[in-house]
C-alpha cells in the first residue's frame, strides 16, 4: 500500500507541474495570427505555370518552385513597371517565397534573368478587390 501512496504522490506532483506549463502555452497558441493566401508557381525553362493567376487584394505569399535545371528569379512588377516583390535567385530544384501586400490592379510576374523573360518566362497577376 505504501508504495502505491508514494506512486500516487509522484504523479500527483509532475501533474502539478506539467499543468500550468500547459496552460500558459495555450494562449499563446491560439493568438497566432492567421496565414493569408498562398499561390503556388511552378518555375521551369522558360515558364511559369499558371500563367495566370488571380486573387483578392491584400497580403499574399508567393511559392516559387524551381523545377527547371537552371536557376531563375521572380519578380511583381506594377502597371508602371516598378518592382513590387522580388526573389533574387531561385536554384534548380529549390523553393522559395516572398510576401507582397496588393491593391487591386493587374499586374507581371516574370523571370528577369538574361533571355528568360524574352523566351516566355513571364505572366498575369490579376488582384481583384
Amino acid at each position: 500500500m505504501g508504495r502505491r501512496v508514494a506512486i500516487g504522490a509522484v504523479a500527483f506532483a509532475v501533474a502539478a507541474v506539467m499543468v500550468p506549463m500547459v496552460l500558459t502555452a495555450t494562449p499563446s497558441i491560439l493568438a497566432a495570427p492567421a496565414a493569408g493566401p498562398k499561390v503556388l508557381l511552378k518555375a521551369r525553362e522558360f515558364l511559369f505555370e499558371p500563367k495566370e493567376v488571380t486573387v483578392r487584394a491584400g497580403e499574399i505569399t508567393f511559392e516559387i518552385k524551381n523545377e527547371g535545371s537552371i536557376e531563375h528569379n521572380f519578380i511583381i512588377e506594377d502597371s508602371g513597371k516598378k518592382k513590387v516583390a522580388e526573389i533574387a535567385v531561385i536554384d534548380a530544384g529549390k523553393t522559395d517565397d516572398v510576401k507582397a501586400t496588393l491593391r487591386s490592379g493587374t499586374y507581371a510576374f516574370a523571370c528577369t534573368l538574361p533571355g528568360h523573360r524574352e523566351a516566355g518566362m513571364h505572366g498575369t497577376l490579376r488582384v481583384q478587390p
